[in-house]
């Protein structure tokens, strides 16, 4: 398979492509008994991180992956430099092989995302990959323009997860306060309008069988935006074609007529961090998403996708 679709594939199956998307903090009130949320990591801090992720589709069986990797924060002052290393993924699952290059993350004093380095790198060797396969030039431009979506995509996931989504907020335990957001489709990453819910719900330890509860379980639950429905049906139809003409070289006027009839994704994620600096120790990520695609004319039987995916990460700080 051309390597494209295995990096796709890959990014998938590690679950970046299913959290929801960015939407930055800095909401909720503050008050007196209310909780801050803080990025402040410690320069050269280093965590390393077992992800293990199970998905399934349409009532098959679930399928398992694991990756482990090491988050390592470099730099200090106006820029610093978030760096996935070391990305391991266990024999003989879905991701065994040799993986793409992580772009790094540039972040602001406060946390804040600034830009995205290394994305052009990969989508240049995937380019020269695409063009000695001798595909049409506009077959090559597909392939390079999706690569480029969705490492950037899954680039600024990681970031809201770990930083983007909690940073700035004052929440008073067990109240709950909403704001709209964006999600990725799974299986299809396009863009969809939601409703977030984000509730610090208590105290806790940060890891099991601590005595002192030094962290705070958060809990980030999101449905799509019924308001946003529509754009986001388009959103998927626009992706859905841009795939099929990536991966069979179809022009526009060879893609048959579809409409999306279905669209739902349900998604919690929970955040075990300590408030102060926002260092991670643990997140689990469940999503159930069902699309339903339907062509217009001829195929009777509509397409289905149902898929559950479960993603649990464990992070083990090692340089303080």
């Amino acid at each position: 398979m051309f390597r494209f679709f295995r990096a796709l594939s890959a990014l998938a199956l590690t679950g970046m492509l299913t959290h929801c998307a960015t939407s930055s903090g800095a909401s909720g009130s503050a008050s007196g008994d209310a909780v801050k949320l803080r990025f402040a990591w410690p320069e050269g801090l280093a965590v390393k991180v077992a992800s293990t992720n199970t998905a399934t589709q349409n009532a098959q069986p679930p399928e398992q992956s694991t990756l482990s990797y090491q988050l390592r924060l470099e730099g200090k002052g106006e820029e610093r430099k978030l760096i996935t290393e070391q990305m391991t993924p266990a024999p003989g699952t879905a991701e065994e092989g040799p993986q793409l290059p992580t772009p790094a993350i540039v972040l602001g004093p406060q946390g804040e995302l600034k830009r995205i380095e290394g994305v052009e790198q990969i989508v240049q060797d995937m380019a020269r990959e695409a063009e000695s396969q001798g595909l049409p030039k506009e077959q090559q431009e597909q392939i390079t323009g999706l690569v480029r979506d969705a490492l950037e995509q899954a680039t600024r996931l990681r970031w809201a997860a770990l930083v983007g989504k909690w940073n700035g907020l004052a929440l008073k335990p067990g109240e709950a306060f909403e704001r709209k957001s964006q999600t990725t489709v799974p299986l299809f990453g396009s863009s969809a309008g939601t409703v977030e819910h984000v509730t610090l719900k208590e105290r806790v330890p940060c890891t099991e069988g601590a005595a002192e509860k030094r962290c705070v379980r958060l809990v980030l639950e999101s449905s799509l935006d019924p308001k946003a429905l529509d754009q986001s049906m388009e959103e998927l139809l626009k992706r859905v074609k841009s795939f099929m003409k990536a991966n069979m070289g179809l022009m526009d006027v060879a893609i048959p007529e579809m409409k999306v009839t279905k669209l739902s994704i349900d998604s919690t994620l929970e955040f075990i961090a300590e408030p102060e600096t926002l260092i991670p120790h643990r997140q689990r990520t469940v999503t159930n998403a069902h699309v339903v695609l339907q062509e217009t004319e001829g195929e009777p039987n509509p397409k289905n996708f149902d898929l559950h995916n479960e993603r649990v990460e464990d992070f083990t700080p090692v340089a303080r």
